[in-house]
């Protein structure tokens, strides 16, 4: 609560991803006892945009998905997408070469672009099942790797100041530490999205927190926003893949679409530039609202079939 309350009004004005990093980092260092929603709030705090809100709340979800594997400051990025297929079918296949692993394929879509450090890949396991559990897993692995390919960042219209680029693996040599314990898809790369959820969103409500403080918005306003920013919170540290999870993230995401709706009405004429960034920028979190609601929709089921059982 303190944190939500001494804002720094004077915030850092950055146009490029190279230039957030060091700011990103700084609240990283200042903030890590706080643990990785926190840490994530306290950067979102100090952006000037929603491209680095975004950010530090997709470095945050990957923190709490891979605790193990990250640290503050480390910029890392998930691999999960194949242009033109479904998670579960993607070909990055992960082999076998003596006492070591070989990745080979590519993925469509890394947030970040040159800036990324480390990378978290979702592959196929060629000794595995051939679906269903088991059948994938998650390596991790430095960008900077042998065999490690990226590509030119490509444009796009929203946030587009936080570069994405594609990256491909040409067997690339692992160790077996390498590769994390657990299912990949069921373990990691579909819980992820529910993370990814809680802590973007967070950190949106965050950056247009300080914006608010900044304009001098409603009190009841930023009471709201500071309540959904908390409610977030405690979803974070909750186990994704469990049903209870899905419920309380549905209602608190619910109520910060409230809020976040409610702040249209509430820009100043001396905030144009930054409300119309919103405005072109704000479409990115509504991407997933579907499959938000079919987890939703599963969750509750779930509880229906459990009360049948009792």
């Amino acid at each position: 609560m303190n944190l939500l309350l001494a804002i720094d009004r004077e915030r850092t004005d950055c146009t490029s991803l190279a230039h957030w990093i060091p700011v990103w980092r700084e609240a990283q260092r200042a903030n890590a006892g706080r643990g990785p929603y926190l840490s994530a709030i306290a950067a979102a705090l100090r952006s000037d945009r929603l491209a680095w809100a975004f950010f530090s709340g997709y470095q945050g979800a990957i923190q709490a998905a891979f605790p193990d594997q990250t640290r503050p400051g480390l910029v890392t990025a998930l691999g999960v997408n194949e242009s033109g297929r479904k998670i579960t079918q993607i070909k990055t296949l992960l082999d076998r070469e003596g006492p070591n692993r070989r990745l080979t394929g590519s993925k469509s879509w890394i947030v970040g672009g040159l800036d990324v450090q480390s990378l978290f890949i979702l592959s196929k396991v060629s000794d595995g099942p051939t679906e269903g559990p088991g059948s994938m897993t998650m390596v991790h692995l430095p960008i900077k790797s042998q065999g490690v390919r990226r590509g030119r960042p490509r444009p796009q219209n929203v946030i587009p100041e936080l570069p994405h680029t594609g990256v491909k693996f040409n067997a690339v040599c692992l160790a077996e530490s390498q590769v994390i314990p657990g299912d990949g898809y069921g373990d990691y790369a579909k819980p992820f999205r529910t993370r990814e959820d809680v802590f973007v969103t967070g950190c949106a409500l965050a950056y247009l927190l300080a914006e608010a403080r900044s304009g001098s918005w409603s009190t009841k306003w930023l009471q709201r926003c500071i309540a959904a920013i908390t409610g977030l919170e405690a979803c974070s540290v909750m186990d994704p893949r469990e049903t209870n999870a899905h419920i309380l993230t549905a209602g608190a995401l619910s109520f910060a679409a409230d809020v976040l709706c409610e702040s249209e009405q509430l820009w100043l004429a001396s905030q144009t530039s930054a409300r119309e960034r919103w405005n072109r920028d704000f479409p990115l979190l509504e991407l997933g609202k579907e499959a938000r609601k079919l987890r939703s929709i599963k969750a509750w089921q779930a509880v229906g079939q459990a009360l049948e059982r009792s």
